[in-house]
């Protein structure tokens, strides 16, 4: 496990997913009633699947901590790109900093933790979905990243047995 702590007492690591993802599942829960597709179902993450990718070397997973309490993460899915087979690329599959962790620089250090990360392995490009509802986009564009697509979505199945 590759880690650093900042002046403010923030540690960040990148682990294996299967190791922390107790008080992920907390953290994800709370990043649903905050910014979740409530068009949906519910929340059902496949930690089966979380575990799976990285046991394959497919999954890279950051935190951030203070003290023992992880306080963030930023999850990527790691894999060669499909229409550009020699370069390995992040999709960030989440991304979360508790609210009262979100004041100074917590957010910036974990997102130049990740890449850092990324890089290290060999990631030659890394890509992140800004929700609307929470964008984070200005402070991607402030170390480097450009808003290059925009995704759309739409509820086409039912949902908790009502078709939509």
């Amino acid at each position: 496990m590759n880690a650093t702590t900042n002046r403010s007492g923030y540690a960040f690591a990148r682990v294996p997913i299967a190791r922390v993802v107790t008080q992920l599942q907390a953290l994800a829960m709370r990043e649903y009633d905050e910014v979740g597709q409530k068009d949906l179902d519910r929340l059902c993450v496949d930690w089966g699947r979380y575990r799976e990718l990285d046991e394959a070397g497919k999954l890279a997973t950051f935190i951030a901590k203070k003290g023992e309490q992880i306080v963030g993460y930023a999850v990527f899915i790691v894999q060669t790109h499909i229409h550009y087979s020699d370069a390995l690329v992040a999709a960030n599959s989440a991304i979360y900093i508790a609210p009262e962790a979100r004041a100074g620089r917590v957010v910036l250090n974990l997102l130049r933790f990740a890449e850092a990360g990324l890089q290290a392995q060999g990631v030659r490009k890394v890509y992140y979905h800004v929700k609307r509802e929470k964008d984070f986009g200005r402070l991607l564009e402030r170390i480097g990243y450009r808003d290059s697509e925009r995704m759309f979505a739409k509820v086409i199945g039912s949902v908790g047995g009502e078709v939509v």
